[in-house]
């Protein structure tokens, strides 16, 4: 059966971005030359015909609103989420909106004000982890999904959905296999555990893989100082902590790949190999992950699908209100590198 067109066909095909093409197509304002190439290109390639279940022209249209709580830094992540939810807006004709709301420069107030003149449907939120923001943006009253939550214990009296990944069971059986498979004994965490409920969960993820495989760990025996006052990006700062340390690790699970390599680094410095002295571990499947060697065993998610099952989830949200706050996880699939594959004799 012959695939559907898509936008993203489209756009490819015409060199315009897929936001362009959509505008185009669904009567938005774009420069008359450009609608008409759209219309001329779709027409031939049955765009309209093609996708005509793709589209329900009778459904109805929902203003999203796209809210991160600082700026995205983080692109090689985030992209692929965010064009996930862009794709699922763009099908479906929803208007879609992004938002960056600086929690320490810019009051609240202001926001509330946007969001009043916007009046979205709904709201997804990404990178908001602080409790009183996260109460404020759940009072605002409109259906809204978080992608990953606080890390603190909250109770909030409205109705919302978070989506994240299935991280404590994920690295709760890498941790069994690598104990089992190389007689370890001391492990590390290195991340703010505090940071978001994903650090977290990978932390405790680690700490129960060591419990069951009838080891022992301490709190003392991580890394775990706070990203507000700690650079996790500086390699010599790692290094200094990993001194204190009162065991020699011989396994560093990181709460993401960029904390990984800087492990990788501060460990070259110290002249600890990988793996060979000590395994690292990181988690996203980002390109810090195989930019240099060696090449670290991380977990990916499919992005995008994250991004989509972010807006399936919202959209239900949106149509039932009143259903009770879920927690949606997504599965991850370990991708084992140079950093965990030691020689075994």
């Amino acid at each position: 059966m012959k695939k559907a067109v898509t936008i993203k066909d489209i756009a490819e095909q015409l060199n315009l971005s897929r936001n362009t093409v959509a505008k185009a197509l669904n009567g938005q304002y774009v420069p008359e030359k450009t609608r008409e190439a759209v219309l001329k290109k779709a027409q031939e390639m049955n765009y309209k015909s093609l996708n005509a279940s793709h589209i329900d022209i009778g459904e109805k249209r929902f203003r999203i609103l796209l809210v991160s709580g600082k700026p995205l830094n983080n692109m090689n992540y985030f992209v692929p989420i965010v064009q996930g939810i862009e794709n699922y807006c763009y099908e479906r004709n929803y208007e879609f909106f992004q938002h960056t709301f600086n929690v320490n420069r810019t009051p609240f107030s202001v926001f509330t004000d946007y969001v009043k003149e916007l009046h979205p449907d709904g709201i997804v939120a990404i990178e908001c982890f602080d409790k009183g923001l996260i109460g404020k943006l759940i009072n605002l009253g409109k259906p809204i999904c978080f992608v990953d939550f606080t890390a603190y214990d909250a109770a909030f009296e409205k109705r919302f959905d978070i989506i994240s990944n299935n991280d404590e069971k994920a690295v709760c059986d890498l941790v069994k296999t690598l104990c089992a498979r190389y007689k370890l004994a001391n492990f590390t965490f290195v991340g703010d555990h505090r940071h978001c409920l994903s650090f977290y969960e990978r932390h405790m993820g680690m700490f129960r893989g060591v419990l069951g495989s009838k080891g022992a760990h301490s709190r003392k025996d991580d890394i775990l100082c706070s990203d507000e006052s700690f650079d996790y990006g500086n390699a010599e700062a790692i290094k200094t902590e990993i001194l204190k340390l009162k065991y020699k690790p011989e396994c560093f699970i990181c709460c993401n790949d960029f904390v990984a390599r800087n492990v990788c680094n501060a460990l070259k410095s110290l002249k600890i190999r990988v793996p060979q002295d000590a395994l690292v571990v990181g988690f996203d499947n980002v390109s810090e992950a195989t930019a240099y060697s060696p090449e670290i065993t991380s977990f990916a998610v499919d992005k995008e699908f994250l991004g989509r099952e972010t807006m399936r989830t919202l959209v239900h949200r949106i149509e039932n209100p009143g259903i009770p706050s879920r927690r949606i996880t997504v599965s991850t699939d370990l991708i084992e590198r140079q950093s965990t594959q030691r020689i075994v004799f």
